[in-house]
């Protein structure tokens, strides 16, 4: 029996042949399969940061803030978005990780609130003060009114109004209510002498319709300021530096005051 030579055409390459182009093929689909998962990856968004903000989205501060941080979390490259809560359920939001961050807080409130990382740069800042309808109402200092006979009342929820008032006026003088607008009409009627409160919340009634043109109510004490920050939850701990700079850099350029003038002429504010 007799065999013939294995012979090969020119147009099918020798078995050693065949086994190496399939090992260049591979190898090249390998490479391209890298490329574009790589591609892929770098392609993908960063995750939609949730942030915390006050309930109403209308008023003052909430407009204020949404201008702020939107353009804060533009310049860092974070898709954002706003959900407005009232307090209680923002403070139980945050603390779960059920929203990403807070937009504003006292500085202390990180101390009860270990799932949280402070931005070591305030927002803004906010100032308190005695509020009157008494034409003759004159105050030098805090310690006036426990001489006096004067009623005072805070809104309740704000601390600061009754830690310091506390100290100064007695417990059948002072008392409480729900709400700005509730505090500022007992002092147009008579019912109270004093209302404590932070500025912003005064103006956005004084300039309320029920309110507009009313002259009478003005402060005669100021009580001082305080700073707002925005918290984050911890798993976003390495975004809190980040966030500082920028927040920094736009109150040097005087974006955030920009934006505060913005919010207050598009409300028709006039006082």
């Amino acid at each position: 029996m007799t065999t013939s030579p294995i012979s090969f055409s020119p147009a099918q390459p020798a078995p050693s042949m065949r086994s190496w182009l399939w090992r260049q093929l591979w190898v090249m689909g390998l490479a391209i399969c890298g490329l574009l998962s790589g591609g892929l990856a770098l392609a993908t968004p960063p995750e939609r940061f949730v942030l915390g903000a006050d309930a109403d989205p209308s008023a003052y501060g909430s407009r204020w803030t949404v201008l702020g941080y939107t353009e804060a979390f533009r310049r860092l490259g974070i898709p954002l978005q706003i959900n407005h809560y009232p307090l209680a359920r923002r403070t139980a939001l945050g603390d779960t990780g059920e929203i990403d961050g807070d937009a504003g807080r006292i500085y202390e409130y990180g101390a009860a609130h270990p799932n949280l990382v402070r931005v070591e740069e305030a927002f803004t800042e906010h100032s308190f003060a005695l509020y009157s309808a008494l034409p003759e109402s004159r105050l030098r200092g805090l310690e006036d009114l426990r001489s006096s006979n004067l009623t005072v009342e805070f809104r309740r929820g704000i601390f600061f109004c009754e830690n310091t008032l506390k100290r100064w006026v007695p417990a059948e003088r002072l008392s409480d209510i729900s709400s700005e607008e509730q505090g500022l009409s007992k002092l147009l009627a008579g019912r109270t002498d004093l209302y404590c409160e932070l500025e912003y919340p005064v103006r956005t009634v004084l300039n309320s319709p029920p309110f507009k043109g009313e002259t009478r109510i003005r402060p005669v004490l100021n009580l001082g300021t305080i700073k707002t920050y925005p918290y984050l939850h911890r798993k976003h701990a390495d975004l809190a530096p980040r966030l500082a700079a920028v927040l920094k850099q736009m109150k040097a350029e005087g974006l955030i005051e920009a934006y505060r003038l913005q919010v207050e002429k598009e409300l028709g504010w006039t006082r």
